[in-house]
């Protein structure tokens, strides 16, 4: 049968639509089965959180697609989204974070990566956020959305700040502080639980290089601080009814310094010896998170006594008679 040129017309038009229509209706499928070979989920380590503290997210990759996937060979393989309750999206503060470094997942096998995405958005404000995380299978030029994760920051309160100026280095002409920095002393509750704060940023409006959470502390005692000549934190904190805890910070925000201590005939307290500043006080006790740490994995805590300090009564056991040897008769 010949059709006429309208005819014709009409039919590659309709043949047209008709391929958009399958098109358009196997799309979800083409997805729904690319999710379901390939699992993407992030978590994050809790849901509270205090302005520009840590969010460290873990994106888990699970493969089950019968082939290796690649990922790396970019810095933009991996992309976040932090949006407000409203809706309103967050502009980074920075580009958005790299995730370097190629890296395989062969079929059945599951990744995890860790991003500490706090330093790339300024949350200041307190509200509920809303994180995307979008993973890309380049190989396939597609892409996988995991599944938004809820998160509120709160804000905290101030315990204690101090502002200080950085020590001059090797070469600097002498003046005023080039460099100022200031340690804030934070608490804020979790799931009915205290918890202790230190953030460390450039004065009020500057940088914040790091907010990071130091300890659990009790409501009934204020932590001590004090910064000492070379701009280093020294935090003792009361962590329940008979321990302290003791960290120093560097100006960075690393603790380079943790210790634990339990009340005896006086309470652990900070002090000054030969200019350095130094825990007085109370009994010493050895954990496995100590730092630098100077025990052996799987060790049990140790108690310290000072020589000025009581020493307790050992537990000394009566002897026991050994039995006498039978002879034979």
């Amino acid at each position: 049968m010949n059709l006429t040129y309208t005819e014709n017309v009409a039919a590659t038009v309709l043949l047209k639509f008709w391929r958009a229509a399958v098109v358009c209706l196997l799309l979800p499928v083409l997805a729904t089965s690319v999710q379901a070979q390939v699992k993407v989920t992030v978590e994050l380590g809790k849901n509270r959180f205090l302005p520009r503290e840590s969010l460290l997210a873990k994106i888990k990759i699970v493969n089950f697609s019968g082939q290796t996937l690649v990922f790396g060979e970019d810095d933009h393989w991996l992309q976040f989204q932090i949006e407000t309750e409203a809706g309103e999206e967050i502009t980074p503060i920075a580009d958005p974070p790299p995730v370097k470094g190629r890296f395989t997942v062969e079929s059945s096998i599951r990744a995890t990566k860790e991003v500490d995405i706090a330093p790339y958005y300024a949350l200041e404000q307190a509200g509920r956020y809303t994180l995307t995380t979008t993973v890309i299978i380049r190989q396939w030029g597609k892409q996988l959305t995991a599944k938004p994760v809820k998160f509120d920051v709160t804000n905290g309160t101030v315990l204690w700040e101090q502002a200080f100026g950085l020590p001059l280095k090797k070469g600097d002409p002498p003046g005023e502080p080039r460099q100022i920095r200031r340690y804030v002393l934070q608490q804020a509750k979790h799931l009915k639980a205290m918890s202790l704060y230190v953030r460390v940023d450039d004065g009020l409006g500057g940088r914040v290089h790091r907010v990071l959470p130091v300890c659990a502390m009790v409501s009934f005692n204020t932590p001590k601080a004090q910064v000492d000549p070379r701009g280093n934190l020294h935090v003792l904190c009361q962590t329940g009814g008979r321990k302290y805890n003791y960290s120093v910070i560097d100006p960075d925000g690393k603790i380079n310094v943790r210790r634990h201590y339990l009340i005896a005939a006086n309470r652990p307290r900070l002090a000054f010896k030969d200019g350095e500043i130094i825990v007085v006080g109370g009994f010493k006790i050895t954990r496995p998170d100590d730092l630098p740490s100077n025990k052996k994995n799987g060790g049990e805590p140790k108690l310290i006594l000072p020589d000025n300090e009581p020493r307790p009564i050992p537990n000394i056991r009566p002897p026991v008679p050994v039995p006498a040897k039978r002879t034979g008769g």
